[in-house]
């Protein structure tokens, strides 16, 4: 059975098209509104990109030795792709700009994709919602919102959720394109894993997207190829914990209420502000292997409520919310671009369930605004442990916490699905080959 959906009538002025133009005009605007900020503001949001990234592609041109490839690497090796085109598009000084133009046509056509390409179905407006929503959180978080190699993942992973259920093999395929990028996109495949049906085609798919990837790198390096481009998988281990991780907040308000046994510093050779002082080691070695034990149990909670009645549009979203964020809650590192990890999470999230999605969807807001106030404009008051901004980093992570147990809860099967599933010996189950406005319809109700 078909929901229709119903809403309000839309102002006469404000039509179909003119929402559309404003839509889009907004959206590069916010683009290009921030690439200019980062262009100046003395916290440099783009250093990654003009620094680092640029500094290893004309350190490979000029050694002959590529990291990933030649030398180990602290990213997968997907990601110097997109920084070797960058510099093809505009090397030297131009390399920000080259950056910015590869970030506004990625973003441009996850947005196409999203509100034009079945703009005339009945989850036309759910889907339009959702991209006011991404412009909204992309206007709240700020330019590290497109000054990471995290940005360019955020697209890719968009598209290949919202052809999960009709293009299993091609979703595979592009979100195991960007884990090589950066690993978090590994979350979301596993969570598809546990809940898609015709599992065998999401695994084809990836193994395509690990050959695309990984035999190019065996052509220039042989073996010893492989082992730098898995070199990222242990290239961190012995770091410290930052200091705009969740765990280190504690420890930083601590420092900011006076104790003076906390102590913040820049590791060169990470490149990273980091806390340490009594107790930070332990939680730090703690927080990787609690991270997989969180990630598995939430993989095992999703594949038993979706089982247990859970409609795949209702787990599916929530389950990989729930990973993305446990990806940020338990890691060592707690950089500000990865609250763009949350974009394509909460997009899914809005098209397919958008009524009772839409609470997760604003506290994702209010985290977006949080992390720009702490990153750019206010970092100073991180690092110099004034208590204005040490709380204001916890209370954005903690807000990450309140978001990870949301999504928990949301993964649980409604009363009435699990009273079907106890009525029926064997209860009809939503395919994953239905159509996303189906799907939508139903969730609507």
């Amino acid at each position: 059975m078909t929901t229709r959906i119903f809403a309000p009538g839309r102002p006469r002025r404000w039509t179909l098209e003119n929402e559309l133009w404003t839509l889009w005009l907004l959206f590069i605007g916010v683009h290009a509104f921030y690439g200019w900020v980062a262009s100046w503001h003395p916290s440099v949001p783009f250093n990654d990109v003009t620094g680092v990234y640029r500094g290893w592609v004309e350190s490979g041109f000029a050694t002959g030795s590529f990291p990933g490839v030649q030398e180990a690497f602290v990213y997968p090796v997907g990601a110097l792709g997109p920084m070797l085109l960058t510099n093809l598009i505009g090397p030297g000084e131009a390399y920000g700009l080259a950056w910015m133009i590869i970030v506004i046509v990625l973003d441009c056509i996850a947005l196409w994709w999203l509100t034009m390409r079945q703009n005339s179905n009945a989850s036309a407006g759910l889907r339009r919602a959702a991209a006011w929503w991404w412009l909204a959180f992309l206007v709240l978080l700020g330019p590290i919102a497109l000054g990471r190699i995290d940005t360019l993942t955020v697209p890719i992973v968009l598209i290949a959720l919202l052809e999960i259920r009709s293009r299993v093999r091609t979703s595979g395929f592009w979100l195991t394109i960007g884990a090589w990028f950066k690993v978090w996109p590994a979350a979301a495949f596993a969570g598809a894993f546990a809940i898609i049906e015709r599992r065998w085609k999401l695994v084809q798919g990836a193994l395509i997207a690990c050959a695309v990837v990984l035999l190019p790198v065996m052509v220039f390096n042989g073996t010893d190829g492989l082992r730098n481009a898995f070199s990222f998988v242990t290239g961190q281990t012995g770091r410290g914990l930052q200091l705009e991780s969740a765990a280190a907040s504690v420890f930083l308000v601590l420092k900011s209420l006076g104790n003076s046994d906390y102590e913040v510093r820049f590791d060169y050779d990470i490149l990273t502000q980091q806390i340490s002082g009594p107790g930070v080691d332990l939680v730090g070695d703690v927080l990787t292997p609690l991270m997989f034990v969180m990630v598995l149990l939430l993989l095992a909670l999703g594949f038993w409520w979706h089982r247990k009645g859970a409609g795949i549009a209702r787990v599916f979203p929530a389950l990989l919310l729930a990973l993305v964020t446990s990806f940020i809650v338990f890691n060592k590192v707690g950089s500000p671009q990865f609250m763009t990890w949350l974009a394509p999470i909460i997009v899914l999230g809005l098209v397919w369930d958008g009524r009772r999605f839409a609470p997760l969807a604003w506290i994702s807001l209010v985290i977006a605004g949080l992390t720009q106030y702490i990153y750019p404009w206010f970092y100073w008051t991180v690092v110099g442990a004034a208590p204005i901004g040490a709380f204001a980093l916890f209370v954005r992570n903690a807000l990450l916490v309140v978001l990870l147990v949301s999504a928990v809860l949301y993964m649980r099967p409604l009363k009435a699905a699990r009273a079907v599933v106890a009525a029926d010996a064997e209860p009809a189950a939503t395919t994953d080959d239905e159509d996303a406005s189906s799907e939508e319809g139903t969730l609507a109700n």
